[in-house]
């Protein structure tokens, strides 16, 4: 034997070795076992020790068809991430100016639009406001030429009339197109937001002719400004991937083992997490956006004597407006916004009613919402966190918040200036948590999240579940769901079982054929087909791949391919032993003739596979990946590994005949 033979042999044995070493940890399921110890707080025995200490720990990753779970496609809503971005503009642009001691300036977001307003009382204003924009925001904001809005000022005074002016000018206005009506609370000017340029004329004309005692007024000290198309562009970006980074960070801490979270398109998420044993708390996690804020109760008539909550007669409106404008039951996003679309003119302008919500222990469903009128403004935010922590009190767990120096600094200030005075509601994805009232300042930015009814063990896992999401920030807006799939682990279970049974079946067919029809050469092609199996299981442990049912049956292609090239082969060796050639010019002229059609089927049927994994998703880049990689080992295993049996066999017995 040559030294050349030898170092192929020795190649061939080490990758079969490297390949049952990657395999052990899958067939002794070594990982299972050990995750198991961990958590019964079992101690590992002496040869589990061994193992884990000589194998890798991870075994083959399986797929969600395979190992149950759950997948999810979520649509990120870019548009609220823009006003999100926006109003926060707007807000460190007030502070601002507030920090320079320039009074009576109000800087806002446009509602329903990515438009911020200035509203400014002199020319020293408009320069600071224009030196800290262009300093802070030159590459973002644009200044807008044109006001997207009007404003009028009415001739009545009394409030009463001036309110009914507002559901008037909403009930005539808006099949127009205009996007929202405002008035401050005591004014009498009013704004009218435009949806574009070209209804501009439509609707002056329209207030001219129905409300005449309505002035077109000039804002001297108004400037607009709007977001850049290129500044539009990163936010767009940027909301995706800060989306799929928090989802992974949850997903993380939560302990899911092998999920996969991906960006589909421009502004969608793919979710999978196999092995789920409780998938409604996962997704609960995954889609909750955690956008938390705190707002002051409205102190005005609309709340009830010595408690935050709506008063009767605002609890009447919503149910009136219910009725009147066929909104559905619940207290959906939705829902409370048709509610306060419906009460515009009925509360004031800068209030808004949210919603605290009483759900059943034993169905886990929302019962009930207790209505309150809070300030719409947002007066501490979320993005301010420092830290969230579970802790136990004597009602039960609560979840304890801490803020950073700038969050501190303004919840102090807020408590101290309400203590004794009101109630301040805290606001978790729109719904009240809880309205405390402000007994005294709190100026160490601390403050407590209460939890709903219910045993102290669901309340525990609420307050790890809110906990949790709070400390991984909050979502850069929310997220729609457009698919969910729940894969129980009976049906993967079946699934490998009814694929083994197949794939026993198909091979044991393959096995028979060959060896019946190509006699010893073909039960050299069998086992050759054998180690190309396990050279692919191989490579898809060592490298982590997930094997899907897909992924399955890119190997039975494979297998079928690899069939298919030694079926060339052999046949190339009868054609030349029919012509009369010795054994051994005959196996090496065969192999010769058929190496060019062989390369040419496989290397077509890798590029397909490099173009699915591209541009396909789930389970198609599962069989593509299963495909590629059995595919350089088919052309290693039935070209190279069968001619070297070829060659050895040959060299030793030196045979007359050969049994193909």
């Amino acid at each position: 034997m040559t030294s050349s033979w030898r170092n192929k042999i020795y190649l061939v044995l080490a990758l079969i070795l490297l390949s049952l070493y990657a395999l052990m940890p899958s067939i002794l399921g070594l990982q299972s076992r050990l995750e198991e110890a961990e958590a019964k707080g079992r101690v590992l025995k002496t040869w589990e020790k061994t193992l884990a200490w000589i194998l890798p720990q991870k075994e083959l990753n399986l797929g969600l068809d395979l190992r149950g779970g759950i997948y999810l496609e979520l649509e990120v809503s870019v548009q609220e991430a823009v006003s999100n971005r926006l109003d926060l503009i707007a807000s460190q642009t007030q502070r601002y100016l507030s920090s320079e001691k320039i009074p009576n300036v109000i800087i806002e977001r446009v509602p329903k639009t990515d438009r911020i307003r200035a509203l400014l009382p002199n020319e020293v204003a408009l320069k600071k406001l224009s030196e800290y924009l262009s300093k802070n925001y030159s590459n973002s904001l644009v200044l807008q030429k044109e006001s997207n809005e009007l404003t009028y000022q009415s001739e009545q005074k009394d409030e009463a009339s001036l309110q009914a002016l507002v559901g008037s000018l909403n009930e005539k206005l808006a099949p127009l197109g205009a996007l929202e009506i405002e008035r401050s609370t005591g004014s009498d000017t009013f704004r009218v937001v435009l949806p574009n340029e070209a209804k501009r004329e439509e609707i002056k004309q329209k207030i001219a002719s129905d409300f005449k005692d309505l002035k077109e007024k000039n804002e001297p000290g108004k400037v607009v400004y709007k977001p850049s198309d290129a500044y539009l562009n990163t936010l767009h970006q940027d909301s995706v991937k800060q989306a799929v980074e928090t989802i992974r960070n949850r997903i993380d801490r939560y302990g899911v083992a092998e999920p996969s979270i991906r960006k589909l398109g421009t502004n969608r998420i793919a979710v999978e997490l196999p092995g789920v044993s409780d998938p409604a708390r996962a997704i609960s996690i995954v889609k909750q956006s955690g956008k938390l804020e705190f707002k002051l109760v409205d102190d005005s008539k609309m709340t009830s004597p010595q408690h935050p909550r709506a008063n009767n007669e605002i609890q009447d409106l919503i149910a009136k407006a219910r009725v009147e404008k066929k909104i559905p039951e619940g207290f959906s996003a939705e829902s409370v916004n048709q509610i306060n679309e419906a009460l515009k003119g009925k509360i004031s302008s800068d209030s808004e009613i949210a919603f605290e919500l009483q759900t059943d222990p034993i169905k886990k469903k929302v019962v009930a919402g207790t209505p309150y009128v809070l300030k719409r403004k947002a007066e501490v935010t979320g993005d301010m966190l420092r830290g969230a922590q579970v802790s136990v009190g004597n009602e039960g767990p609560y979840v304890s918040l801490s803020f950073n120096p700038i969050g501190a600094k303004l919840f102090g200030e807020l408590t101290a200036a309400n203590a004794q005075k009101g109630f301040l509601a805290i606001i978790l994805d729109g719904n009240v948590m809880s309205a405390p009232f402000i007994k005294v300042a709190i100026p160490n930015g601390e403050a407590q999240i209460t939890l709903g009814a219910g045993d102290y063990n669901t309340q525990l896992q609420e307050a790890e579940n809110l906990s949790l999401v709070l400390r991984e920030g909050a979502l850069p807006a929310s997220l729609k769901e457009i698919t969910k799939t729940i894969i129980g682990p009976s049906l993967g279970k079946n699934a490998i079982h009814e694929g083994l049974r197949a794939a026993l079946i198909a091979a044991l067919v393959v096995v028979a054929f060959m060896i019946l029809y190509y006699k010893a050469s073909g039960l050299i092609a069998d086992v050759v087909l054998g180690v190309n199996v396990l050279l692919i299981m191989g490579v898809l442990a060592m490298f982590q791949a997930t094997l899907t049912l897909p992924g399955i049956a890119g190997i039975a292609l494979t297998m079928a391919m690899a069939l298919d090239a030694n079926i060339i082969i052999f046949e190339r060796i009868r054609e030349e032993i029919k012509s009369g050639k010795p054994i051994k010019i005959a196996v090496n002229a065969g192999f010769s003739n058929a190496l060019t059609a062989v390369i040419d089927t496989h290397l077509t049927t890798f590029l397909s596979g490099i173009v699915l994994y591209q541009f396909g998703t789930g389970p198609i880049r599962g069989f593509a990946v299963t495909l590629m990689i059995g595919v350089v080992t088919t052309l290693l295993t039935a070209y190279w590994v069968t001619h070297l049996i070829y060659e050895y066999w040959i060299q030793k017995k030196n045979p007359e005949t050969l049994s193909i």
